[in-house]
């Protein structure tokens, strides 16, 4: 246990370093709340974040964990993923992955304390689509829907619970809530869509060969592609819609300036689609436009009627 507590180790298992994002989500939360409602719980979103931080760890080392005893690639399990690269005891990572979960549902249960049965459901409901993504005989991440549900929960879902542990007790959550949510966050959610189709089909060839099936094994590299751009083109655009449907003021629209400017940035990944390089760049240019789009909303939101 003692090797995968060691810092070098833990930041490659859980990959701490994609965490920080985590807190965009809640400030975009926070100001959907202040917008539709004129409420702000700080305390309340800080344990939300904090939940979600510690259960976002917690995925990924499970991740990694149940990828390597699902794995069937020998290129995969001694080179790529990192139990096998760093020689890590499986029984080691297996505890850590159950403490990580522990540790991760105590912040959840005093927000469960604080509000109420109908946030236990909506953290039950999390915690067993971030469980079951990679653990079970048929993990979700191998599936043709797995990125639709990752992009889902991680840019709508936890948007729409953050809003409602800030108004528990004043404003009932209504389905009225969970559509506006839901139309001011697909911008987010279908970038982050296309992010995840390009990360499989980055790994396309890897995850035929472990016997994963995700939507890029089924439409293949070419369309799997075509798909992608469109998502891209319909997010950076769909900022007019929100307006339109008077759910933001108009200068949000300015989001949509990016799309020329990262389109040209973009190319590079749609000539070569790579893992170690055009795709970390794409991600880096595609986060320009969660903070642009966040940000513009954010500074809005008070004039925002």
């Amino acid at each position: 246990m003692k090797k995968v507590l060691s810092w070098p180790v833990y930041y490659q298992l859980s990959e701490i370093y994609t965490a920080p994002l985590n807190v965009i989500w809640f400030v975009f939360g926070a100001a959907m709340s202040f917008q539709q409602y004129h409420m702000f719980n700080l305390i309340n979103i800080l344990l939300c974040l904090v939940d979600v931080f510690l259960f976002d760890l917690a995925v990924n080392i499970a991740d990694n964990y149940y990828d390597y005893l699902h794995g069937k690639d020998r290129h995969f399990l001694t080179d790529i993923n990192p139990i096998g690269r760093l020689k890590l005891p499986l029984t080691d990572v297996r505890n850590l992955v159950w403490i990580s979960y522990f540790i991760s549902a105590i912040p959840g249960i005093i927000l469960v304390y604080r509000t109420g049965w109908p946030v236990l459901i909506m953290g039950v409901v999390g915690y067993f689509i971030g469980i079951f993504y990679t653990a079970g005989p048929k993990p979700l991440n191998a599936t043709p829907i797995c990125e639709l549900v990752v992009s889902f929960f991680i840019s709508y879902f936890i948007m729409l619970v953050s809003i409602y542990v800030t108004i528990y007790g004043t404003y009932p959550l209504t389905w009225n809530l969970a559509l506006t949510t839901l139309i001011r966050c697909l911008p987010l959610t279908l970038i982050f869509y296309a992010l995840q189709l390009a990360n499989n089909t980055c790994d396309l060839h890897e995850d035929l060969n472990n016997g994963r099936h995700t939507l890029a094994s089924y439409t293949g590299k070419k369309y799997a592609l075509k798909i992608i751009k469109t998502l891209i083109i319909a997010g950076l655009l769909f900022p007019i819609i929100v307006v339109l449907f008077g759910l933001a003021k108009w200068p949000l629209i300015f989001s949509c300036f990016l799309l020329p400017i990262l389109w040209q940035k973009l190319k590079q990944f749609f000539e070569h689609p790579d893992k170690q390089t055009t795709y970390l760049q794409m991600i880096k240019y595609l986060s320009i436009f969660f903070i642009t789009y966040i940000a513009i909303y954010t500074v809005l939101v008070e004039t925002v009627q």
